[in-house]
């Protein structure tokens, strides 16, 4: 990669990886164009190349910044500063939506990333993502309070429940095209305090 990128103005820089991201979430890897990128971000295929050596660098590099950008957004929410597991979620969600509020299909994209089989990028997108959400994973459990839930609620599906529910949940989103981050904040509020409901101890 060329650190030329990193000397563009940030909004520059903003509108060529949205370009980017916007591209890759709405085809699969191999059929996503170069020049399809170039094209939506403002800049000729030729400086996109200049930029990035070549489709598989700058894949790799969206990935890491949603990772990168994930972690930092999460900090910023404090979303680790509770014990209480769904006021986690709720911390999590707002911090989701403030990205997706920048980045409107870095969602999308990680969705897309996380199945594409392309053996270029499949391996080392696994790799990295089993990492990251087992970190996560950790952490989390290390932190929530295990005494406000239900005695035979089994955590670890419990947690890979809601996460497929709420990924499910966005790709539907992104299908029917209706992407309002203050929608989906209220509605991901509302299936959290369901499952809140369903899975804590009733308290009289």
């Amino acid at each position: 990669m060329n650190d030329k990128f990193f000397n563009l103005p940030l909004e520059k820089q903003q509108r060529i990886i949205n370009a980017a991201y916007k591209v890759f979430s709405q085809s699969s890897y191999k059929k996503a164009p170069m020049s399809e990128i170039a094209d939506e971000g403002g800049i000729s295929k030729a400086l996109l190349f200049h930029y990035f050596t070549n489709k598989k660098e700058l894949y790799l590099y969206l990935w890491n910044s949603a990772v990168e950008m994930t972690r930092k957004i999460n900090t910023d929410y404090a979303v680790l500063g509770t014990d209480d597991f769904f006021e986690m979620l709720k911390r999590s969600l707002l911090a989701r939506c403030s990205l997706m509020r920048s980045y409107p299909y870095i969602y999308k994209f990680s969705l897309n990333a996380y199945y594409e089989q392309h053996p270029d990028i499949e391996q080392v997108i696994n790799e990295n993502y089993t990492a990251v959400s087992q970190l996560s994973k950790n952490k989390v459990f290390d932190t929530i309070d295990t005494s406000a839930f239900r005695g035979d609620v089994d955590l670890n599906m419990m947690y890979s429940e809601i996460f497929y529910a709420v990924d499910g949940y966005m790709m539907n989103k992104y299908r029917s095209g209706n992407i309002v981050p203050d929608e989906i904040e209220q509605e991901i509020a509302t299936l959290i305090n369901h499952w809140k409901q369903i899975y804590t101890e009733s308290r009289k």
